[in-house]
């Protein structure tokens, strides 16, 4: 064999060797590239919009939208028609749910999920589910020893649309502080 001949056979098998090399050192370092550059998002509060994916079907990456709040006190004789301002709030990530006001404003367009429980004495109580002042939940107890009930609404809502939890169907003696909530959270939706 000549000399050009092993010249050319060496530097291809240098070339082959270097080039999977490179191959499997990018895929032992994608993830952790990857985990570093997600943790620098993270960090200084970026997050993706929602547009086209690589599908070419919208998707929605972003932010959490969700809150959870409680009866910070007893509420004795609430008459029909009261909306109930839960004003212990726990988590209000995207700062949708107001506790002064007892109402949910949908910072963004998606389909969301609101779940909300009662604690009650003896009594009838009626707590219905409302959006932009239109019922679209009811639950109500009828009169037994200490209960909890609870009601779940799922709905889409546009940005600026409103929910919130009112009274219903008569007077309610006692809703027992602690043990009554409201939660809610954007499930997706762009």
């Amino acid at each position: 064999m000549d000399c050009l001949k092993i010249e050319i056979i060496a530097t291809l098998l240098c070339v082959a060797i270097y080039a999977s090399s490179a191959d499997q050192q990018n895929s032992s370092n994608f993830l952790t590239n990857y985990a570093r550059q997600q943790n620098i998002c993270d960090k200084i509060g970026w997050e993706p919009k929602c547009g086209k994916g690589a599908t070419g079907k919208e998707d929605c990456q972003g932010k959490a939208i969700v809150f959870h709040a409680l009866l910070a006190k007893r509420l004795k004789n609430v008459p029909k028609d009261t909306i109930i301002k839960f004003e212990n709030v726990e988590i209000n990530q995207g700062n949708g749910y107001n506790p002064a006001t007892g109402k949910f404003t949908a910072p963004v367009d998606g389909l969301y999920s609101f779940l909300w429980t009662y604690h009650i004495p003896k009594y009838a109580v009626y707590l219905f589910g409302y959006v932009n002042g239109k019922i679209r939940a009811r639950i109500g107890s009828i009169p037994s020893n200490w209960q909890n009930t609870s009601g779940h609404f799922i709905g889409k809502l546009k940005k600026g649309d409103q929910f919130w939890i009112e009274s219903f169907h008569g007077t309610a003696p006692l809703i027992v502080e602690n043990y009554t909530y409201l939660s809610g959270y954007k499930i997706n939706g762009c």
